[in-house]
């Protein structure tokens, strides 16, 4: 069974305008000074951060400040309330449905806390799409979350896959794919979906546009189109 997983900021959901504020200010915060969002993008993309409140802390580091890694948090949070509502939906609920529709298992392997994810979730209404879920809090071990590739082993495991596709849109999203072909050695192809954040990753395929990711799943994630694949003429 081959299932198809996806990354949840600009993937599902324009975060742009909420995390990446969130960062900025509470950043902002810490320093007692401006923060020009290009440095908290480069910072974050660049270094293949994948937790906010990690990019938050670097980008502290980086002016020479620093931060109680607990208050930060509450801080960063505090601020994310406030800009959430921004938050703009990239993947139509149709796409989802057309996915499940042609029987593939879904799941999602986000860097969010579990209370955040909910809230894209339920404010979107798409929850009802996915199989499978896993977030920041699903993982207690720091040190195992994304990009480590053990949230994606646990998703797969969790979906009873035994080959699937990644969508993501950035370099920790890569690197968690790569990492799980080498540690579990399971085919597991990554997909760039670039409309947000249109960085240089390697990909099995790349693309802007809604419709086109929705063919390219169904190719090749579809059960039934897999049947006609390898049945015989």
């Amino acid at each position: 069974m081959k299932a198809v997983i996806f990354d949840v900021d600009g993937v599902i959901v324009d975060v742009r305008e909420s995390y990446h504020y969130a960062i900025k200010e509470t950043a902002e915060h810490f320093l007692g000074r401006e923060v020009p969002l290009k440095t908290v993008k480069e910072i974050k993309f660049s270094k293949a951060i994948n937790n906010d409140w990690d990019v938050t802390y670097e980008v502290i580091k980086h002016y020479g400040g620093e931060a109680d890694y607990e208050e930060l948090v509450e801080k960063f949070t505090e601020i994310y309330e406030r800009l959430k509502d921004r938050e703009r939906q990239i993947l139509s609920a149709d796409f989802f449905r057309r996915l499940k529709e042609a029987g593939i298992p879904l799941g999602i392997v986000t860097g969010r806390p579990k209370r955040d994810l909910d809230y894209v979730l339920d404010r979107f209404k798409i929850r009802e799409f996915f199989d499978v879920t896993v977030d920041e809090d699903d993982i207690v071990d720091k040190n195992l979350r994304k990009p480590h590739p053990f949230p994606l082993h646990l998703c797969m495991e969790s979906l009873g896959a035994h080959e699937g596709i990644y969508v993501g849109d950035n370099n920790a999203d890569y690197e968690m794919v790569h990492f799980y072909r080498k540690i579990y050695s399971k085919p597991v192809k990554f997909v760039h979906f670039n409309k947000v954040v249109d960085l240089k990753i390697p990909s099995d395929f790349t693309t802007d546009r809604e419709e086109e990711l929705t063919n390219y799943l169904l190719r090749e994630a579809s059960p039934s189109r897999e049947g006609e694949r390898v049945s015989p003429l």
